[in-house]
């Protein structure tokens, strides 16, 4: 209402690690801009990361995951690498090791197209140590922990 007219919006909600050039930079679809700016708005916020364009109407449950999801995916760091300090590991090194797996992990997930859930059956041996911690995940309600944080955001 303060904005004239005249005035172009665009709603854009970028997530920090655009400060590396590896963002997710969601766009909500209704807009003001004509579609000369708005090429130019995609294309400039593309060098920062992923640009990912949604109704409106799911801008708030994009921003749950992609704005507050670093915060998250930072508590998951922090605690796969206490583990591995626990175990021995030095800090540093535990850091990089989670770091790169997820890193990893998500550029498969992104590239190879498979469910999550394949990808993790794909790593589960019969009863080897990764479904015995994918067993202790879930029953610590890994899942539900993270469904209901989402939910927690949007209440």
């Amino acid at each position: 209402k303060a904005l004239p007219a005249s005035a172009k919006v665009q709603c854009i909600m970028p997530n920090t690690p655009v400060v590396v050039s590896e963002g997710v930079l969601l766009v909500a679809e209704e807009n003001s801009v004509d579609k000369e700016d708005r090429e130019w708005i995609l294309d400039l916020l593309g060098s920062c990361g992923r640009v990912v364009e949604l109704p409106t109407r799911l801008m708030d449950a994009g921003m749950a995951i992609s704005g507050c999801g670093p915060a998250f995916v930072d508590m998951i760091i922090e605690a796969l690498a206490d583990g591995g300090v626990k175990n021995g590991l030095q800090r540093k090194q535990a850091y990089e090791l989670v770091c790169q797996t997820l890193i990893g992990s998500a550029k498969l997930q992104l590239e190879s197209g498979k469910h999550p859930g394949q990808l993790k059956d794909e790593v589960c041996s019969h009863g080897g140590w990764t479904i015995k911690g994918v067993a202790s995940l879930e029953k610590s309600g890994i899942r539900t922990a993270f469904i209901e944080a989402i939910d927690a955001i949007l209440e």
